[in-house]
């Protein structure tokens, strides 16, 4: 939805090179709306950095980068990478298994773990904060201006719980995010789902994730809590959430150090819903869902958040209103008068 992507295979003048015979080649989006999100949200500069500066020192497995290059100025950009088509691709649409759902758990803890509480350390000092002020302020505008559209367009897809949550958190979302920076932070994925993800043959382990647009500093449970509602089957996520859940915490604990308890990440899982919900909300009212695989995915996305919402009984942690006198509701409201002035990217 926010770039282009194309298999290129590959001759070779001398029959003796051994380079790949096929390799994918991302660029920029050629839709006008999708365009101006990225580079709202820097998603092109985010990423060739990743595959850049970032991508040999984490744990999580991506494809080769053979080339790339950014241009500031227009946005332009280029990867050059690993074509994984030896590898099994699943369908968000259709929702991963069981084994599928706690794999991917078990590597993000371990990716989180290698940078947990380390982000003021090389090679993230100083990278891309998705909680940092300068970044929610952007989130909030396109969260707030998306909110009408996604009550209107996906309105049969919503309880009245997650419409009231949606509508709460597009007036306090800066404010959410400042609380969220202040407990323990990590490199974050930012689109940890299926359609994101190659996996290995039926009996292996083996799991390389690609997409790192969205990457940044954040806090890991997000990824963790997007997954589980926007790429799992509602029936498959409730039957190994408890199990996925404790296993992210003792992996945490035991290669990061994490100081909290079985409760804390518990709960911590099921605040994060309250977050989780960025990306599908300015995605349906940000991005060009012209296409008809991405309204799909966008209203698919949709209907599993509200299901985990129902079912976990996030509307606990229901966003309220702050005093202007303190640094969450000051931020809040001045994302609330910057939302009138910014135009959406569909007005």
């Amino acid at each position: 939805m926010v770039g282009g992507l194309y298999r290129c295979r590959l001759t070779y003048a001398a029959q003796t090179n051994s380079g790949p015979s096929s390799v994918v080649v991302k660029i920029c989006s050629d839709d006008p709306k999708s365009l101006k999100v990225a580079k709202t949200f820097l998603l092109y500069q985010k990423e060739v950095a990743f595959y850049r500066d970032i991508a040999s020192l984490t744990p999580m497995k991506v494809p080769a980068l053979y080339y790339c290059d950014f241009d500031s100025k227009s946005h332009d950009f280029v990867l050059v990478l690993e074509d994984l088509e030896y590898m099994a691709a699943a369908s968000q649409l259709t929702g991963g298994t069981a084994e599928q759902g706690r794999l991917a758990i078990r590597h993000a803890a371990r990716f989180h773990a290698r940078f947990w509480n380390k982000v003021d350390e090389a090679p993230l000092d100083g990278y891309f904060s998705l909680v940092a002020p300068s970044f929610t302020m952007k989130i909030h505008v396109g969260f707030h201006n998306s909110v009408p559209k996604v009550l209107d367009v996906f309105d049969q897809d919503l309880s009245p719980v997650a419409k009231d949550l949606i509508r709460a958190f597009g007036d306090d979302l800066a404010g959410h995010y400042h609380e969220m920076a202040q407990g323990p932070k990590t490199l974050t994925h930012g689109d940890y789902r299926l359609d994101n993800m190659f996996f290995g043959q039926a009996d292996d382990t083996e799991l390389v994730v690609i997409d790192w647009q969205t990457n940044g500093i954040g806090v890991g449970m997000a990824d963790v809590a997007y997954f589980m509602a926007g790429s799992l089957d509602s029936n498959v996520r409730s039957s190994i959430e408890r199990d996925a859940i404790s296993e992210y915490h003792e992996i945490t604990v035991r290669d990061a150090g994490a100081h909290w308890s079985f409760e804390e990440c518990w709960q911590a899982y099921r605040k994060s819903f309250v977050t989780a919900m960025t990306v599908p909300v300015i995605a349906a009212g940000e991005l060009s869902l012209d296409n008809e695989r991405a309204f799909e995915l966008v209203q698919t996305g949709i209907q599993r958040m509200n299901a985990a919402i129902e079912q976990l009984e996030v509307a606990e942690f229901m966003p309220q209103r702050r005093s202007v006198f303190t640094v969450p509701g000051f931020q809040s409201a001045m994302a609330n008068q910057l939302s009138r002035i910014v135009p959406t990217s569909s007005s």
